[in-house]
């Protein structure tokens, strides 16, 4: 027996069906969304207006005015589960990529354990910058930097400790669209062939006054893809970070070593590290040293929240006699005016990642080629919700 007409008899209640099924499903993301302890969406938009001194033809049009990023996040907790989450879209070919993803539950009132994408605890914490542009070390993974895997933090009085192992970075080994700088291996090649491995950090915080003193340790395996042999690198710093009525100072000296074990004819002197869908190298050994200090202004009124003036200094002073220090030194005003903060920077490079025309995949290792002060001034408006 056939029917040739089954199709047409089927399809009203096919889509019934279907329709149901999505009516279903729209109740039943409500009702979870109704049945969270608290749920919110953060984000921001940011725009970016940037005179380079080293750009002729940009100086000549007047700078540049445009999109800088787009962050999109989400913050929620049910049944003593908290999940933080935020993803980054940026301009000029820098693209997409996840910025922080993780679950995080209390084990008692002074103990909470986070799994997933989270902050490595290291050095000052959050940021060890005011302004907008961040340091050298922002470009090391020492600064604002977010690996995958399991963090204890506990307090006990005026003591805050921070364990945690991560088994890896945001991304593949060989994938260099990240957001956070970890050692990255180049495909298909066998100079740089390190991958990071099974890190380990510890960090301590302990509130004196207006004074944060700490320090911190991180301990790292580098596995190599070409000689299947494991190197390590290892980072150790002591920070203050102290608020004195208007006056912010923030201080830190770390040393850093990468042992890498690469192939016969490959140079142990740099390493190889990725973000933002670039790759570039750094010295294997050096001292990164932080200097900052900011005044908060007694100006407030109309639509002037909050007013700052800052100023902020990085040093990579790197072991290898013939590897041209790194410097990056910015002074600047941020204003609030409710939810958007406005940065006004001059920032000034010398061998440093991204500010001058320089060879910048050798700037945090050999030097620029440079190996001289350029600068830039740069507004960033950003609204955070």
């Amino acid at each position: 027996m056939q029917f040739p007409n089954a199709v047409g008899y089927l399809a009203p209640l096919i889509i019934v069906s279907a329709m149901a099924s999505m009516s279903a499903q729209s109740e039943n993301l409500e009702q979870r969304v109704a049945d969270l302890e608290s749920v919110n969406i953060t984000g921001s938009y940011r725009l970016n207006y940037t005179v380079k001194d080293w750009d002729d033809a940009q100086k000549e049009r007047g700078g540049d005015f445009r999109f800088n990023q787009l962050n999109l996040g989400a913050e929620a907790e049910k049944n003593g589960v908290r999940l933080s989450s935020q993803y980054r879209m940026y301009d000029n070919g820098n693209g997409s990529m996840i910025h922080h993803l993780y679950f995080a539950t209390a084990v008692n009132e002074n103990t909470e354990v986070q799994v997933g994408l989270s902050k490595v605890p290291f050095g000052i914490q959050p940021y060890e910058s005011h302004n907008d542009w961040g340091d050298n070390a922002l470009f090391m993974g020492m600064n604002d930097d977010y690996d995958t895997g399991i963090k204890f933090i506990t307090k006990q009085g005026d003591l805050t400790w921070q364990a945690a192992y991560f088994a890896g970075g945001d991304a593949k080994p060989t994938d260099a669209q990240r957001f956070s700088a970890d050692v990255i291996a180049s495909p298909d090649s066998n100079q740089q062939a390190n991958e990071e491995a099974h890190q380990i950090n510890l960090h301590a915080d302990y509130v004196i006054g207006g004074s944060t003193v700490g320090a911190s340790v991180q301990v790292t395996g580098l596995y190599n893809s070409v000689t299947e042999d494991m190197g390590n690198a290892w980072a150790a710093a002591l920070h203050l970070n102290g608020q004195y009525g208007p006056l912010g100072v923030q201080l830190q000296a770390a040393r850093y070593e990468y042992n890498p074990v690469n192939p016969d004819g490959v140079s142990e002197d740099s390493v190889q590290l990725g973000a933002f869908g670039a790759t570039w190298l750094v010295a294997s050994k050096a001292n990164a040293y932080v200097a900052n200090v900011a005044y908060n202004l007694p100006f407030k009124g109309g639509i002037v929240d909050f007013m700052q003036v800052y100023s902020d200094y990085n040093l990579i002073d790197k072991d290898d006699a013939s590897f041209k220090d790194s410097h990056i030194f910015t002074v600047g005003m941020m204003v609030n005016t409710g939810d958007l903060y406005t940065f006004f920077d001059v920032n000034m490079g010398k061998n440093a990642l991204f500010l001058g025309n320089g060879d910048y995949e050798n700037a945090l290792a050999a030097g620029d080629g440079n190996n001289e002060w350029q600068k830039q001034f740069n507004i960033q408006f950003g609204y955070y919700f």
